[in-house]
């Protein structure tokens, strides 16, 4: 049950069919059960198709993976059960100034505290979520958001781009949990490599996005009879080389995640986080790109709606803006420096 702070309707957006939902699937060492190119693929079209849809799939893949690896077996089935019914999952972690905290008690366990950026705050129904506990761990519960009674505050969600996401305040304070609703051990959430590794998702997300910007670019320039001119052809031979670089990022963490599933040791764990901090890091580059490409290339009357290109640049100018970008370069660069052996 869900209380609303304000009347204003959600943003409309497309509703994801059951079937998307029930794909996602995960064995018990986490990995996709239609293989890794095909969870990939599966967020890079889903990002290529809307960039707020491609965000919640994300999120939804992210939450059920989380279950499949920490959950109990009891656990894995109710949330396959869910996903095939059509419950949309998601991982809501991001907090201000309330952190979310569980309490034990009698029976149950309450929470107390609010998160912020809750993308789907208005559709999930099936929330992954951190929690600090007494010693100051972090414990994830899986609250039932529609039997749950938590407070949805749309009132500060007025974003740049990524408005259909509905990424709202919820606040959890005296929700009630069962112990069956808590999901692995404290400190299961940061292992390594799914939690930093597993920012391929939403670069493969982003790199659909650019996909979707360079195709609707070059069939704008087609239709207005520019693709013999000669900026527009520089233009859309770099736009071209974006989107090829952002997929040989997707499919190089790809490869690292198949090695690690072969063969789980620490260097290849460590490998994984480094080909996805660098992919992420890349593919922003080549949205940065993309879009100033794009926009030079299609000028104010292509930035007019209902075209798609300014509703692309909103959307993905605001879901670059993914968290911690500098500390993610300090570890490349940390990681870099770590391979040379001796003094020059």
């Amino acid at each position: 049950m869900i209380d609303r702070t304000d009347s204003r309707p959600p943003s409309s957006r497309e509703a994801f069919s059951r079937a998307e939902l029930a794909r996602a699937k995960y064995d018990g060492r986490g990995i996709f059960v239609e293989g890794r190119r095909s969870e990939l693929e599966a967020l890079r079209q889903m990002g290529a198709r809307d960039p707020s849809l491609g965000r919640l799939y994300e999120g939804h893949l992210n939450a059920v993976l989380l279950v499949a690896l920490y959950g109990t077996d009891v656990q894995r089935r109710a949330a396959a059960r869910d996903a095939r019914a059509g419950c949309l999952f998601g991982v809501w972690n991001t907090q201000a100034n309330e952190p979310v905290r569980v309490s034990q008690k009698p029976r149950r366990f309450v929470l107390s505290g609010a998160k912020t950026w809750c993308s789907g705050a208005d559709s999930v129904t099936r929330a992954l979520i951190t929690a600090q506990t007494h010693d100051g761990s972090m414990q994830m519960c899986l609250v039932p958001m529609d039997r749950a009674r938590a407070t949805v505050d749309d009132s500060a969600w007025r974003p740049l781009g990524m408005e259909a996401s509905n990424s709202f305040r919820v606040d959890f304070s005296g929700v009630e949990l069962e112990e069956g609703d808590l999901i692995g051990s404290p400190g299961d959430y940061e292992r390594s490599p799914w939690f930093l590794g597993g920012a391929l998702r939403f670069a493969a997300v982003h790199a659909g996005i650019v996909e979707r910007l360079a195709a609707e670019t070059y069939a704008f320039l087609v239709a207005t009879g520019r693709k013999d001119d000669a900026m527009q052809l520089a233009r859309a031979g770099e736009l071209r080389i974006a989107t090829a670089g952002a997929r040989n990022w997707i499919d190089a963490g790809e490869a690292a995640w198949l090695a690690f599933d072969s063969d789980p040791s620490e260097r290849n764990a460590a490998t994984v986080v480094a080909q996805a901090d660098m992919a992420r890091l890349a593919i922003e580059r080549a949205g940065l790109d993309a879009l100033e490409l794009a926009v030079r290339s299609v000028g104010a009357r292509g930035l007019l709606e209902p075209l798609p290109f300014a509703g692309l640049v909103r959307d993905l100018t605001m879901y670059l803006r993914q968290p911690a970008p500098d500390a993610t370069l300090l570890r490349v660069g940390a990681g870099a420096l770590a391979s040379v052996s001796g003094v020059v």
